[in-house]
């Protein structure tokens, strides 16, 4: 029985009947072009579709484990579709090796992105991702992420953020528990410069499991990926350190230089990013209210440019006046 079949058997996933045939999908080039925790990343092409990306787990790792990430996976992502989530593709096999296919992404993700164009606008970028992860949240059953980063949301061509890397995802049933269950590699996965501290802190794997909370607590993590252009925490190499801090409940410094303040970081960012990164679970935003603080703080800067473009300056002003007066003498 082929991987797929297995995978199939054993799980939620079903290939959709609108699914592209993913059978030509060729591997290119002798190297992956990223590397995770649990897998890599490949660039493929598949004929009169173009460039897509496939995502496979190490070599290393039993099969086993391999078709049960995959199928963990899949089941989640498939169901998906929202204009800030990465479609997923489909699965496909090339020799032993199950590969998860998506739709490649030229402009990469969004700390290089940003990186690359320092005129991006930040603000409606986190917007999108913040959409993205209301879906999510609001969906049915709730699917938590579990591992959002900016190098886990990537960007279109046309310069709009998709939430990707599915893997450590989950959903949620009634009555907030995981659907399925899962290794302990799983549940203790992540970064902890992203991970909330009722993670890091926990002693079992019922306190592990990650939540809507904690994919709140690391949206906010990425508001400050995107303005000062690198990860929380960039000025501490030490791994306990960090972890010993967001235990505490202490915030990364924020950041004052010309850059981050030019870039958008204001007052109310990051008060934003404080709200979504409580100490307390359930003193942090929701998904939805931390839509409605980004859609608020768009509308207040746009209004606020709208209103410097219409404004005359005291120079126009003054001539305006003056060709009027001239007006009512000459009339």
């Amino acid at each position: 029985m082929s991987a797929i079949h297995q995978l199939c058997s054993a799980s939620r996933y079903k290939p959709l009947a609108s699914a592209i045939d993913l059978s030509r999908v060729v591997r290119l080039g002798t190297q992956p072009l990223g590397r995770g925790g649990f897998g890599e990343c490949w660039q493929g092409l598949l004929p009169e579709k173009g460039k897509v990306a496939m995502k496979c787990s190490h070599g290393n790792i039993p099969e086993e484990s391999v078709l049960r990430r995959a199928r963990r996976e899949a089941s989640v992502w498939q169901n998906l579709h929202h204009p800030n989530i990465l479609p997923f593709l489909g699965l496909t096999t090339l020799g032993s090796v199950t590969y998860l296919i998506s739709p490649w992404m030229e402009n990469g993700d969004l700390l290089a992105y940003v990186r690359r164009h320092p005129g991006a606008d930040c603000l409606t970028l986190l917007l999108q991702v913040a959409k993205g992860v209301e879906y999510l949240h609001t969906f049915d059953p709730v699917v938590v992420h579990g591992d959002l980063k900016a190098t886990n949301i990537l960007i279109t061509g046309n310069g709009e953020a998709c939430i990707a890397d599915f893997g450590l995802a989950h959903g949620l049933v009634k009555g907030g528990s995981s659907s399925e269950s899962h290794s302990s590699a799983w549940k203790y996965g992540g970064n902890v410069r992203w991970q909330a501290p009722e993670i890091l802190k926990a002693t079992t794997d019922e306190q592990a499991k990650r939540t809507t909370k904690s994919d709140i607590f690391a949206f906010g993590r990425v508001i400050i990926e995107v303005y000062t252009q690198d990860v929380p925490f960039a000025y501490q190499s030490t791994t306990l350190v960090i972890v010993n801090w967001v235990i505490s409940g202490r915030l990364p410094t924020r950041p004052r230089d010309a850059g981050a303040i030019a870039r958008g970081l204001n007052n109310r960012m990051w008060g934003l990013v404080k709200d979504c990164c409580r100490k307390r679970p359930f003193l942090r935003l929701t998904a939805k209210g931390v839509v409605r603080r980004l859609q608020a703080a768009l509308d207040i800067r746009d209004a606020t440019r709208d209103h410097s473009l219409r404004a005359p300056s005291p120079v126009t002003f003054s001539i305006g006046c003056a060709y009027l007066r001239m007006a009512v003498r000459n009339f």
